[in-house]
């Protein structure tokens, strides 16, 4: 979604709550559909801690089991589309149908992922063409076709490009060329000095050493060649944007024409690489100038013997999961178990189901809608996001930091953000895709090729509107500035996040609070620079803008101050577009709540007042548990906060929360006004 240490209540609260616990008979039905009563951990003050409260029973019930890094509502719901999913896989493998359709591809696809005896068999065979082609290599002229090679196919050797909409002239296609070429997760991965950072060092050489060995090489050259990489990454890592600066879109906008492009960064044979990539480029965005700089001067003091190396690696990398079991096998034990802490890969079925999501998940999308969603889903969803819609405009008219002029631009951009529901109106077109029963990596490789021919396609063309970013299996939604659009894939409309037996306050509290994130998005630290029409583009007063950052200022102090694990904290700039988003959407979202109320009756359900009821959904839908090597990347890698701390930080800036549950001032879950978030 687009990506604290809190004590004390008042007595009537202790009271009421008391009194909501004890009702239920142990025989006796909760009434409430959409929340679990039996999940809830009542015996926490809910102004101490409210994530406890609402979901300590499930947290204390629900470790993560071996196959995962983290566990929580996203990992259920995925779980049963998978169910869905495998079964339209298992038809599709067992009787493809005729050439062409999606059943055949999607079939043959994941019938040779599945085919574990084939790839053990097969060992590294069929990379070894491939390898030799990098073997091969005697030249700068031809490590540069070897790279886009690799472009074309997936695989981020040194750096990358692409085609996407140009950020300040939406309505037109332009050329990125980006840093890449990075296989630890983060750029600061290969700087930090800590105790657990060194280890994870020492464990990437080793694995990097134990894959060459795959490939015949001998201990002593394999290590030789892991220690290489790693000093080879690790240059390109100094020059790389962080995370922090990722989220600047205005200091990665470095647009240039070719000519000039060419000139500043004249070692490399750009017209080679081009070239072989298939298009002409007449300008194209710089995103991190200094990376080029580099790179520009390493393709040559860089002898091609050690390019080799890395470019094997990197190839060797990008298809490890296509290749035999062993070699998956220990990919899974550093990245998996290493990094993120999971102890057992997931069933091969699973794996291979995956797969297909990330490659020609559009292709089963098809499929899956057929069986697995209600229109009627779709059409209550959308009532939400009008109310939503209503409810944000009334916010804005009523903020008190904002100018008249900039007030009325706003309202103008919320009303032009577009949505897309459940499935595209229009699907991709997979006609010139061919996929086979001949090889794993064959039709990996395949897609590949075929995303690539369709992305640099597009230079010249009106930009397509109708088009995806997410198939709709996916347990996800997103918001895209540059089309100023927001997107609910069919897979996340369905329990919890829209349960259509429970009560509009349940619905509200969890879809309701998901809209009204990506709506927030729209105006958050990022998508407040891009204007109704999705370009990059001041649209506010110089004044407003400094009250903006001075608000969300706070937020990142607020953030920077939870401590997930022993000193390692929250990075505050680097979560504060999700931080927002998930204030404004709880917030936006209770209000909208509160007006589709009128006229209605308002019902107590198993002691819980809908206002009560609201907030525990919300609370309810970030519940999980993490791995602490999980928790460690997600905090220093991950956009998003961990699950406690979006209900903790934004309920806890909310007096809608204090007044459900009777929460005081100096209670745990009551920010002090001058210290209290509020923004949109």
């Amino acid at each position: 979604m687009n990506k604290i240490k809190l004590a004390g209540m008042s007595i009537l609260s202790i009271s009421l709550l008391t009194n909501c616990s004890n009702q239920k008979e142990e025989n006796q039905v909760s009434e409430m559909k959409g929340v679990s009563v039996a999940d809830m951990d009542t015996t926490v003050n809910p102004c101490d801690d409210f994530y406890l409260y609402a979901n300590g029973t499930w947290i204390k019930n629900n470790p993560v089991p071996e196959t995962e890094s983290r566990w929580g509502n996203f990992n259920v719901v995925r779980d049963n589309n998978n169910k869905i999913l495998k079964e339209i896989l298992e038809k599709s493998a067992a009787s493809p149908g005729e050439t062409g359709t999606s059943s055949q591809k999607v079939g043959d696809f994941y019938y040779c992922a599945m085919d574990s005896v084939k790839l053990a068999n097969e060992g590294i065979e069929p990379l070894k063409p491939e390898l030799e082609k990098i073997n091969a290599i005697s030249s700068t002229d031809e490590l540069i076709k070897i790279t886009a090679l690799h472009h074309k196919r997936g695989i981020g050797s040194i750096f990358s490009s692409g085609i996407d909409q140009d950020i300040k002239q939406s309505d037109k296609y332009i050329c990125y060329i980006s840093q890449d070429g990075l296989n630890l997760p983060d750029r600061d991965y290969y700087f930090r000095k800590d105790e657990k950072s060194t280890t994870i060092r020492t464990k990437y050489v080793e694995h990097i050493t134990n894959m060459f060995g795959f490939l015949g090489s001998s201990p002593e050259e394999a290590r030789k060649n892991a220690e290489l990489v790693l000093k080879i990454e690790t240059q390109l890592a100094e020059v790389s944007m962080d995370r922090v600066q990722l989220r600047d879109i205005e200091i990665q906008y470095n647009k240039m024409t070719y000519q000039d492009f060419t000139k500043s960064y004249s070692t490399i044979k750009w017209d080679l690489y081009f070239s072989e990539l298939g298009y002409n480029v007449e300008e194209l965005v710089v995103t991190q100038p200094d990376f080029f700089k580099k790179i520009n001067t390493m393709i040559t003091s860089t002898s091609l013997a050690d390019w080799k190396v890395y470019l094997t690696w990197q190839l060797l990398h990008a298809v490890d999961h296509t290749l035999s079991p062993e070699i998956e096998q220990e990919s899974f034990n550093f990245y998996a178990t290493t990094l993120s802490g999971t102890k057992k890969m997931k069933p091969r079925w699973e794996r291979s189901l995956s797969a297909v999501n990330n490659t020609i998940g559009e292709l089963l999308g098809q499929e899956f809608v057929k069986v697995a969603f209600s229109a009627e889903n779709k059409k209550r969803v959308n009532e939400m996001v009008d109310n939503l819609v209503l409810s944000y405009e009334s916010h804005i008219k009523n903020l008190d930091w904002m100018s008249d002029e900039t007030k009325e631009r706003a309202i103008h951009k919320l009303k032009s953000i577009s949505r897309k529901l459940a499935y595209p109106d229009k699907w991709k077109d997979y006609s010139a895709l061919e996929i086979k029963r001949d090889s794993y990596l064959a039709n990996w490789f395949r897609v590949e090729e075929f995303d690539f021919t369709d992305n640099i396609s597009r230079l010249g063309k009106e930009v397509d509107k109708t088009e995806w970013h997410m198939p709709p299996q996916t347990v996800n939604a997103y918001y895209n500035p540059l089309l100023n659009e927001i997107v609910f894939p069919a897979g996340i409309m369905q329990p919890p996040f829209f349960t259509p037996d429970a009560d509009d306050a349940v619905n509200y509290g969890s879809m309701g609070a998901v809209i009204g994130h990506e709506l927030t998005h729209g105006f958050d630290d990022m998508g407040n620079k891009f204007d109704a029409e999705g370009n990059m583009k001041e649209w506010w007063s110089q004044e407003d803008r400094n009250q903006f950052n001075s608000k969300a200022n706070v937020v990142v102090e607020q953030f920077d101050a939870y401590e997930p694990l022993d000193s390692l904290f929250v990075n505050g700039k680097l979560t504060l577009g999700e931080n927002i988003a998930d204030l404004g959407g709880v917030a936006i979202s209770y209000d909208s709540y509160q007006m589709s109320l009128k006229g209605k009756e308002r019902r107590t359900i198993d002691g819980f007042t809908p206002e009560q009821r609201f907030f525990t959904s919300y609370a309810q839908v970030w519940r999980g548990n993490y791995t602490e090597e999980s928790l460690r990347q997600l905090v220093l890698t991950n956009p998003h906060s961990p699950g406690n701390y979006r209900v903790l930080g934004p309920l806890s800036n909310i007096p809608q929360f204090y007044e459900a549950f009777n929460c005081e001032s100096g209670t745990n879950m009551v920010r002090a006004d001058s210290i209290r978030a509020v923004i949109w």
